[in-house]
């Protein structure tokens, strides 16, 4: 019954917003972005600030930052009326640019007035589809949990192996926030040792080796990961890593073993895929 709820709230929402109309509620903003695999576009205003009125008119007026809008469901929040949600994002002054995940996760922020160049090129640079994460965000949007938490967190470091490089490290930094949570979650259900390895993993390793410190990684992954001490459930992603980064050292060797030993694992194809890909 609650699925189909929100499935009827949803196509509510799509069929009564066009794509560049601004909406004022952030829950119906959410619901629009699940639906259409967007992120969300926030610009924090108020009826007497001056910058406001003018980015108004200079910037989100025109057709061509309009056309851009296109890739987001854009939302205008009056600080002096919606103050709960100003006061989540520490907005104190305006006027004050997010780019959100449809669970709210920071992607990007400016605080001051854009022209409609810089709107033009944030706009640009941050259009990316969500699809990738539909079923995860909208089970995280049904019920928040460590589990779920940590299944985007790692799907955020994925998708940032095929981003441009001047914004892999906002996904990145996303990708940080969701582990932060998973770990809040364990903690408050009384488990924050639950996925300890994992989170570890992800955080200590494969966030270095995406930012392409790989030497780095290797010295974390050997000091505090033996290969005896990864549980099954994380053993691809610990060969995953393993290879990954002795491939960007170019060290053949050592790719080779490691390589022969990801072959033995359920699901490896995939993994070794995203490996040429970084």
């Amino acid at each position: 019954m609650k699925m189909k709820k929100i499935t009827f709230l949803l196509f509510f929402v799509c069929i009564n917003v066009n794509a560049t109309q601004w909406l004022t509620s952030f829950e119906d903003a959410q619901k629009l972005a699940l639906a259409t695999n967007k992120n969300i576009l926030i610009d924090f205003w108020a009826t007497w600030c001056g910058p406001c009125k003018k980015m108004d008119e200079d910037s989100w007026s025109k057709a061509e930052v309009k056309e851009l809008m296109n890739n987001f469901v854009s939302l205008k929040i009056d600080i002096d009326i919606y103050r709960e949600i100003s006061s989540k994002y520490s907005v104190r002054a305006i006027p004050y640019v997010f780019i959100v995940d449809p669970n709210g996760k920071v992607v990007f922020k400016k605080l001051s007035y854009m022209g409609k160049a810089e709107v033009m090129r944030v706009l640009k640079k941050y259009s990316y589809s969500t699809k990738y994460f539909k079923d995860d965000f909208l089970n995280f949007y049904k019920k928040k949990n460590g589990d779920l938490a940590l299944k985007i967190a790692q799907r955020y470091f994925d998708y940032s192996i095929y981003v441009k490089e001047d914004v892999k490290r906002d996904f990145l930094k996303v990708a940080n926030n969701y582990l932060k949570e998973a770990y809040s979650f364990y903690k408050k259900e009384g488990n924050r040792r639950k996925n300890a390895q994992r989170i570890g993993l992800l955080e200590d390793v494969y966030d270095k080796v995406l930012r392409g410190k790989y030497e780095k990684a290797h010295k974390i992954i050997e000091k505090k990961y033996k290969e005896d001490k990864i549980t099954s459930n994380n053993k691809l992603l610990y060969t995953f890593l393993r290879l990954a980064i002795y491939n960007k050292s170019n060290d053949k060797a050592n790719a080779k073993v490691w390589y022969n030993k990801m072959k033995l694992l359920e699901g490896y194809r995939s993994e070794y895929l995203k490996i040429r890909k970084i």
